[in-house]
């Protein structure tokens, strides 16, 4: 199926041209035609895979149990919520303000500092599993990447807890926020099944690391157009998927209370030209709620909001704010998170009919959620309230 100009990416990491059928005459403001689903699977398994496009209602996961502690709100009846499209064609909108607030966003992305040479685990005493391969870096290095749950079996890899790196396969990282993984497997052209997983290095029957495109660094800075900005009282965790990988919700980029963070808007020629998805969890969370967690707990893919992002073949980029289906599915009440708007803060953003794109008590300002497009120059905010 072909993508029409107008949209390109999604609140979905698997959502691109060729996986998402898009109703082009939908007039301005109405939700278009997807055809997407959310993963359906444990991606503990090795041979998880989601399906992309194969239902329009999203299913749950069946997730295993989890440890956190984190607190559920009280819950009630809800139906089933079809996962959110984006508004179609967005109308222009000019922000009144010149800049970006400098809280809001990094001045000028970095590029990694480092040689391009896989480190050899730089003095880390992260686990690692008999048998399994060592992750090479260690906290705040030139390359910006960045452990993930170092003391469980996956070691720093950006896997679940209990995997592991081992040989003869893929290994994937995360990156600092607002950065990506600019490695992944080059002969990997499907967007779920062989390949979908083969994100980051490969390690060979010895266990010895491969930079599959040495020309290209570790992380690579995203659009560094989009960002968190949390006007609460306490910290708000949004957990980026691992894609290409097992799709884990595990990458985490916080905002404190009264702060921002830059989120990881990806480019067009990233892998197969997907998009970012981050589960946003409830005030008051942290890194540690980056988690596959299950239904008792409103936490990773039981969040209340999804956030996307990613630049279109237009040019454009596109972020989305959407209810997670999945919270109101099992009873939590939508009314009992906090708001989200997408404000512009430079340059011209492209709103839907309406001029906004929020989601407030419980009812987001565009049926199943919104899209703003953000041309050359344009900066906006998920403003948290």
């Amino acid at each position: 199926m072909k993508l029409s100009a107008a949209l390109t990416a999604l609140t979905c990491s698997v959502c691109s041209a060729a996986s998402i059928g898009l109703n082009v005459n939908a007039g301005m403001g109405d939700p278009l035609a997807i055809v997407v689903k959310l993963p359906s699977s444990n991606p503990h398994s090795s041979d998880y895979a989601a399906n992309p496009a194969s239902s329009a209602v999203v299913a749950a996961p069946s997730p295993p149990p989890s440890s956190s502690a984190y607190a559920a709100p009280s819950s009630s009846s809800s139906e089933p919520h079809e996962e959110p499209a984006p508004s179609s064609a967005p109308a222009p909108h000019s922000s009144s303000a010149a800049t970006p607030s400098s809280s809001s966003y990094s001045q000028a992305p970095a590029p990694s500092s480092g040689t391009g040479d896989i480190p050899d685990g730089q003095g880390n005493d992260f686990t690692v599993p008999a048998g399994a391969v060592r992750f090479p870096w260690n906290y705040n290095n030139a390359d910006k990447v960045v452990p993930i749950t170092p003391q469980s079996k996956n070691g720093g890899w950006a896997m679940s807890p209990d995997q592991q790196c081992m040989p003869n396969s893929w290994c994937p990282y995360a990156c600092e926020s607002g950065y990506y993984s600019a490695q992944w497997d080059p002969t990997a052209l499907l967007y779920n099944g062989a390949g979908s997983m083969n994100g980051g290095l490969y390690a060979d029957g010895n266990g010895k690391l491969t930079k599959p495109d040495p020309s290209k660094p570790f992380c690579s800075p995203g659009m560094f157009n989009a960002a968190i900005k949390n006007t609460l009282g306490q910290s708000v965790s949004a957990c980026q998927t691992v894609y290409p990988g097992n799709e884990a919700m595990i990458i985490p980029s916080v905002a404190s209370a009264g702060g921002s963070v830059d989120l990881n808007v990806v480019p067009h020629t990233y892998w197969l030209g997907t998009s970012s998805q981050f589960y946003v969890n409830l005030a008051g969370s942290t890194g540690d709620q980056c988690i596959w967690g299950n239904a008792d707990k409103p936490v990773g893919n039981w969040a209340p909001f999804i956030f996307g992002g990613g630049q279109g073949a237009d040019g454009i980029t596109y972020i989305s704010v959407q209810y997670n289906p999945l919270y109101t599915s099992v009873g939590f009440k939508t009314t009992d998170a906090y708001n989200v708007k997408i404000q512009c803060e430079s340059g011209q953003c492209n709103f839907p009919t309406g001029g906004e794109c929020k989601c407030e008590q419980g009812v987001c300002s565009v049926d199943n959620g919104c899209t703003v497009g953000l041309p050359d120059g344009a900066k906006a905010s998920f403003v948290i309230y």
